[in-house]
């Protein structure tokens, strides 16, 4: 049997201060409770089957009297709610699933009660292959006004866990990746502050090839520059965010060519400096599947400044001509 458990140790305590009156004065009284069971997630269960945890890996129960007198404590699980459901998981079927051993005790001040938790899982297919929360509630039931109570997780799967089951899927997707990014690195000379679209001024972008007889989803960013080494002359600025592209999602049918589009709006204060930074490639899951491509742009001191340069070029060779005549 190949069960994994997650635990984690944190506590948590919920005091109640009541005030009593009595023989012309007052006192208080704390009562307050709390668990080290927090979190305990596990995977590999099969139907039909029955689980201890305190003879399988040694976890108990714990719930400690963090108040001032002796309490009992009743101990039971329970279905979440909406609030309180774990992503990727469904509200236990049953709370009689999971069952704890003794479900009451008795707790001196500053002690510690323990219980044996079970799970007992149906005989039915239905429930092969699914993801299940439980809760489990300690709280005081001396009589009196106030009460503490504190909750726990209790989590398991019918075979892989949500977590095994991402990571597969995310392998899964890299693995049958077949595609070409072009070029390697992207030199833009004719850059100037403001809009700039790449493939209006100097037709240039990234290509893309599906080689995979399968659809493929990439999403294209732009992430600071990544290498230990900044080439030479360029400057690396760490917020890129100026940096788009077009299509930003990256969608391919089987053995397709893709174009991709820089479409940049940049700061004035690049204006006259050479930039580089990086292109990073994900799933749409998150899963980082390239991050050596890059940009790097030399940007002019801005529009209206090309534009006038060009006008006195041109201006010159006219009366060069005309002194020639």
């Amino acid at each position: 049997m190949n069960n994994r458990v997650k635990r984690k140790i944190s506590a948590i305590a919920i005091i109640a201060v009541a005030a009593l009156s009595g023989a012309g004065s007052a006192h208080a009284q704390k009562i307050g409770l709390s668990s080290q069971f927090v979190n305990i997630v596990m995977e590999g269960l099969n139907i039909g089957s029955s689980y201890n945890l305190l003879e399988l890996k040694g976890i108990p129960y714990t719930v400690k009297n963090r108040g001032e007198n002796t309490i009992d404590v009743s101990i039971e699980s329970a279905a979440p709610d909406k609030r309180t459901l774990y992503r990727s998981y469904e509200p236990i079927p049953d709370p009689s699933w999971v069952t704890l051993t003794p479900n009451r005790v008795r707790i001196n001040p500053g002690d510690a009660g323990f219980s044996g938790i079970t799970i007992s899982i149906p005989d039915d297919p239905k429930y092969a292959g699914r993801h299940f929360h439980a809760l489990i509630m300690a709280k005081t039931i001396n009589p009196g006004m106030f009460a503490a109570s504190v909750q726990s997780h209790l989590r398991f799967s019918t075979g892989k866990g949500p977590k095994t089951l991402e990571a597969e899927a995310r392998y899964a997707a890299m693995v049958k990746l077949n595609y070409d990014m072009w070029p390697s690195a992207l030199y833009l000379k004719k850059a100037v502050v403001g809009k700039y679209d790449s493939f209006k001024s100097e037709g240039k972008g990234f290509l893309f090839t599906n080689r995979d007889e399968e659809e493929i989803e990439l999403v294209i960013s732009a992430r600071p520059w990544g290498r230990q080494q900044s080439p030479p002359g360029y400057e690396t600025p760490k917020d890129v965010s100026w940096a788009k592209f077009e299509p930003s999602l990256i969608k391919m049918d089987p053995l397709s060519l893709k174009r991709v589009k820089p479409m940049f709006d940049i700061p004035k204060e690049y204006a006259g400096r050479k930039l580089a930074f990086m292109v990073q490639l994900s799933l749409p899951i998150g899963t980082i599947v390239n991050f050596t491509h890059r940009v790097l742009l030399d940007v002019g001191d801005d529009g209206t400044a090309s534009v006038t340069t060009e006008k006195v070029e041109t201006q010159k060779k006219k009366s060069k001509k005309e002194k020639s005549k």
